[in-house]
């Protein structure tokens, strides 16, 4: 934490103007405004100079009623992002970039270091989505590098390397991994092109990230068909959306191929729908269902905007072009609370929740991992086997049973009942 904190006022100040620098519109500062003009009068109301998150948390609990940060309304997800800005600011002296912005740039002191990399990484064959992954992260670490008011790269050093670590304090697992693995190949690859006189990436701390330790969030069959019933399939956004929530409740299709689906991907003639997998780049074939088949049809002919975009689902509102997938996750998440589905913290709620869903339902049909691995498009069974945690009916027949206690046996070998 910062040793001289900023008063509250300056902290507000400071906040406010960064967002102004990185092009936040006006009118999601005045939604963060409302929030901290709240906290305001909390914080003086029990004379508070200082803000951490400590009277951050304290505040949402009080005031705003919010102890648990899942599967939040709107209004109140705005509210913790209003709390949570102030705290990395606090902290850390700047704002952690949480997405991709298009046109970014690193900063002028590490462009030509940071672009020599990702032309590396290029050269040496890494997929593109890793590449774009990479970027993300790389961005992060220049944004922390200025505030560092880091003049050459030859002056980093290994507290600087700690500290941007210590900002990812709050992300996920998956997310600290990740960006600490490629934080670890880009400080190696300074020091192998002299551009630092130490190799850095031995202080970058390790993460133990087991990916076989994650249980899939699946939804029960019945549970998928309220979801897909409670569609009104009589108005045009009706259709679209039940168009893609089938594709990936009944083909187990990702967000984005879902979303970059095109009219050539559809053979009619073969009633197939033959795809390159955005995440894999691996050739995938599905069966054109009846049911999916006939969804397109109603959509495309009755409900699609007329558009020159050569994907199959489109946004409804202007600008029309195609849906990426956040929009597909929140689509989903809105048609569960629609259905009345409990979803429990922690589980799930997008379009992969419905990909697990089909995999789990193929198990207990006893259809073959290999059979199951193919339709999701699993280039290893080894990833598929992670659907038999939830196979719970067969699961159920490995169980073994109790033997009775040795101190529980009568004379005559007979278990004793308590």
């Amino acid at each position: 934490m910062s040793q001289h904190p900023l008063p509250f006022p300056e902290l507000i100040a400071s906040v406010k103007g960064e967002l102004e620098r990185v092009k936040y519109t006006s009118q999601r500062i005045c939604l963060y405004e409302s929030t901290w003009g709240a906290l305001s009068t909390y914080m003086q109301r029990r004379e508070l100079p200082h803000f951490d998150m400590t009277v951050g948390l304290a505040f949402l609990q009080d005031e705003c009623n919010i102890t648990v940060f899942t599967c939040l309304p709107t209004h109140q997800q705005l509210r913790v992002r209003a709390i949570n800005l102030l705290g990395e600011y606090q902290l850390h002296g700047m704002l952690l970039s949480k997405r991709r912005q298009a046109g970014k740039v690193y900063s002028p002191v590490v462009h030509q270091a940071f672009t020599g990399f990702m032309a590396s990484r290029r050269r040496y064959g890494i997929s593109e989505k890793t590449l774009q992954s990479n970027e993300l992260y790389l961005h992060r670490f220049s944004e922390y590098l200025d505030t560092q008011q880091l003049e050459t790269l030859s002056q980093l050093t290994a507290g600087q390397v700690i500290g941007f670590a210590n900002t990812l304090a709050g992300t996920s697992t998956a997310t600290v991994y990740c960006t600490l693995g490629s934080l670890r190949v880009l400080l190696r690859y300074l020091y192998d092109e002299l551009l630092v006189d130490k190799d850095l990436s031995v202080v970058v701390p390790h993460v133990k990230l087991d990916k076989t330790s994650r249980i899939p969030s699946a939804y029960k069959t019945e549970e998928v068909q309220r979801l897909l019933d409670c569609i009104d399939r009589g108005n045009p956004k009706g259709k679209r959306d039940y168009a893609m929530l089938l594709l990936a409740s009944r083909l187990g299709m990702r967000a984005g191929d879902i979303c970059n689906l095109s009219f050539s991907h559809l053979q009619w003639a073969q009633n197939v729908i033959a795809l390159r997998q955005g995440k894999t780049q691996e050739q995938l074939v599905l069966p054109l269902l009846p049911d999916v088949g006939s969804a397109i049809i109603d959509y495309v002919k009755y409900g699609r905007p007329t558009t020159d975009s050569p994907t199959v689902f489109v946004r409804h509102t202007c600008p029309i072009t195609q849906l990426t997938p956040p929009t597909l996750h929140s689509i989903v998440w809105h048609y569960l609370q629609q259905a009345g589905i409990q979803v429990p913290d922690g589980k799930k709620h997008g379009p992969h929740a419905l990909r697990h869903s089909l995999a789990s339902a193929l198990l207990e049909h006893n259809v073959s991992l290999p059979v199951i691995a193919e339709v999701l498009g699993h280039a290893n069974v080894q990833t598929t086997m992670l659907y038999l945690k939830i196979d719970i009916p067969h699961l159920r027949q490995c169980a073994l049973d109790v033997s009775a206690f040795a101190w529980n046996l009568s004379e005559g070998g007979d278990a004793h009942v308590l």
